[in-house]
This record gives C-alpha cells, structure tokens and sequence, in this order.
C-alpha cells in the first residue's frame, strides 16, 4: 500500500493536532511508503516518510499573525461574533487554515505525486476543513483512490457551540465526506454523535507517546495539584476543585500553606477568575510555558488535573491532555462538568490512573483528595503504580 497523508500540521511538537497525525502517520507507514504533504516547512525528514512535500501558502490567519486566542479574548463583542464563522461554511472557503492558496498547492502537488509513485489511499484530518477539501477533490479525479477522513474534533459539537448554524455545516459537511471509505473518530463518544454523517464511522484513539514508569512517587514540599492547558467558559472550568478544597480548608483537613494549585496556560486570568476565594498562598497562576516546561511540571506533580465536559447522551471529550497525562505515570484528577463521561472512566480506571469525578460528586471528589492529601503527609508524595498492560495497548508506533 502507498499511502499519501494530507497533514497541515505534521510536527509532533508542533500542536495535539500535529501529534494525532504524525503517530498515524508512523502506522500508516507499517502498510507501505508514506508520503506526507503539510503546510510546515520541515526542518528535517521523518524516518518513516518516504518523502515530505511542504507547502509553502501564507492563509488569512497567519498574514493577521493571529495564533491563539484567550478566553478573555474570545469573549470580547467583536471576537465572540466572529470566530464561529471561522470555519463555518462558506466564509471557511477563505478563513480556514490554509485558505485557497493552500487547497489549490496541496491538490496540485497531491496529484503529481499520485500519478508518479501509483498512490493507493489518501488520509487527511480535520481540523482544519482544508486536508478534506483537497482530498475530496483527488477523490473525484482519482475514483480508485481509497479516502480515510479522520476527524480529532467534532465539526459541529451540540454542546460545546462554536460555530455559525449548526443545519447548514451538518449539511455541507456530510457532502465533503460522503466520498470516503472510512470516517475515524477519536472516541466512541465522538462516534455516536457523528452518526448520520457517514455510512463506515470507526474509533482511533489518540496515541499514548511512551508508557510511563512502573511507578512514580516524586517528593514535594508542597501538595501539588498541576493543570497546564486551556479552559472554555461554562464547560472546561475548575470551579468543582475550587469548591472541593474550600470545603476542605473550612474543615481543617488540608493547610493552606502546604498546598499548591499551580496552573499554566494561556487562560491565567480566566483561572484566576475561578480561584477567587482561596488564599493566595495557594496559587500559583502563570501564562504559557514551554512544552519541555509544562512536562517538568507534570512529571513533578503530586495531583494532574484534566477538565472536561458531557451531557446527556453526550461524552467523549478525550482530549490529547488525557494522554499526555497517561504517559507521566502520575495520578489524574480528571473532572467533568456534566452527568458524567463512562469512556473517559473507563480508560483512566482500568489504567489505575487516577479517578474520574462528575458534577454530582463533590463528596466523593473531598474523600479522594483528603486520602491523597493525607498520603502525601506521611511519605512526601502520592504514589502511583499505573497498569501498564492494559495502557500498552494505545501505545504510538514509535514507543512499541
């Protein structure tokens, strides 16, 4: 099998997004020659890529030098108003990453390398739209070609409602993909909220970069609980935690001056926000470090905090922290604004990597953490012991 990967991001270190497609990538490589088309300018060759083709095609986003935005950005009149267009159908056709330059490069290129190497199956993923589009397009020219779309986010997402009229992108979406042989999500959750979209929805988890040690126990001066990435309003906040140890503080079960709720992220103001209230000794609340950094941190953490959200009929939401946290081998914490997430208990329970507490369970969330609190006082550190056979089986290509 030859198969060419639509990949905009590719670099692993570059985005979660970048890492789902090159550990796909490295599997993809195990049926035959890969070859990769992305929108980064590679500084160096993968060993399981046959050959890298980058295209060089400056969009919207990056002539606006616009990266991130912040909650406290997002939530601004002008912002708010704007970003569910951004890749909502039609206004995506010039606003998605990429843009046309980009979709009319990549199909061009695309199609050299099809006819020139006898390219058998074509994998792009979405976000953004434009890796579907362009094969969407080689689909019709090349009718034998076997199209995998992979979907690391929900395009229209019921309860998280970022973008402009849900009707009309269910519609047009479900067009763009209606010529592939197989729609990958990455969880059954995700799964049962496509249905419609596609005849052949399968699941593939994100990958587990490396498993972690049989046991971590690091000493700490203090009872450290660590969240390194983003928050959304009203679905990925911490105010369960906050309310937890409130409770806790008011009955003289943790000491103010022994704890710390570290947090790094581009929310830091938005964090703050939630964690008015406890003493300030408590925090520590700074803006984005680097990745090497954040990783320091996690791997020295006594407690990793996950945030997520469900609904009725609704969950999920494995996000690439969940892995990134798996492969520290330190306990999560993972709280879920909703009823509940049984996948999401499912994974880190039969991993024994942690706990998994929903919007009603603010009582069993005070037990846990006062258990761990209390180990944490008499030996320095909240020990953890993983199963490794039952992780191993999310392990990427490249740790195997």
């Amino acid at each position: 099998m030859k198969t060419l990967q639509l990949a905009y991001f590719y670099s692993p270190g570059n985005s979660p997004g970048a890492r789902r497609a090159y550990y796909i990538g490295q599997e993809l490589a195990k049926a035959g020659d890969l070859y990769v088309l992305t929108a980064e300018k590679m500084g160096a060759e993968f060993p399981h890529v046959k050959e890298t083709i980058s295209v060089n095609a400056p969009d919207l986003r990056s002539l606006l030098k616009v990266k991130t935005i912040s909650v406290k950005a997002a939530k601004n009149t002008v912002v708010s108003r704007l970003l569910p267009l951004r890749q909502a159908f039609p206004f995506l056709m010039i606003t998605d990453d990429g843009g046309p330059l980009y979709r009319r490069k990549a199909y061009q290129q695309a199609c050299k390398l099809i006819e020139k190497h006898g390219i058998t199956t074509v994998f792009s993923s979405f976000r953004p739209w434009s890796d579907h589009l362009v094969a969407s397009r080689l689909k019709k020219r090349f009718p034998d070609l076997k199209w995998i779309a992979d979907f690391r986010d929900l395009p229209v997402d019921g309860v998280h409602q970022t973008i402009w009229w849900p009707a009309l992108q269910r519609w047009w979406g479900k067009r763009v993909i209606r010529s592939a042989e197989e729609v990958w999500m990455v969880s059954e959750g995700q799964r049962q909220q496509m249905k419609g979209w596609h005849a052949n929805i399968k699941v593939k988890y994100n990958a587990l970069a490396k498993l972690p040690p049989a046991q971590t126990a690091p000493l700490s001066s203090h009872f450290t609980i660590v969240y390194t990435g983003s928050l959304y309003p009203d679905l990925r906040t911490p105010e369960k935690l906050v309310a937890a140890l409130q409770e806790l503080l008011a009955a003289g079960t943790i000491d103010e001056n022994r704890l710390r709720l570290i947090y790094r992220g581009k929310d830091d103001q938005y964090f703050r926000q939630f964690t008015h209230g406890l003493p300030e000794v408590m925090l520590d609340i700074k803006a984005s470090v680097t990745a090497e950094a954040a990783r320091d941190l996690q791997a020295k953490a006594q407690l990793l905090l996950l945030l997520t959200w469900s609904a009725p009929g609704y969950y999920g939401v494995l996000t690439a922290k969940l892995w990134e946290y798996l492969a520290t081998g330190r306990p999560i914490l993972a709280l879920v604004k909703g009823p509940g997430d049984p996948e999401m208990k499912k994974i880190i329970g039969k991993a024994d990597a942690g706990a998994v507490f929903a919007d009603p369970e603010l009582a069993q969330l005070q037990q846990w953490l006062a258990t761990a609190y209390e180990q944490w006082t008499k030996t320095g550190t909240v020990i953890s012991s993983p199963n490794l056979p039952e992780l191993r089986q999310y392990l990427a290509p490249s740790a195997s």
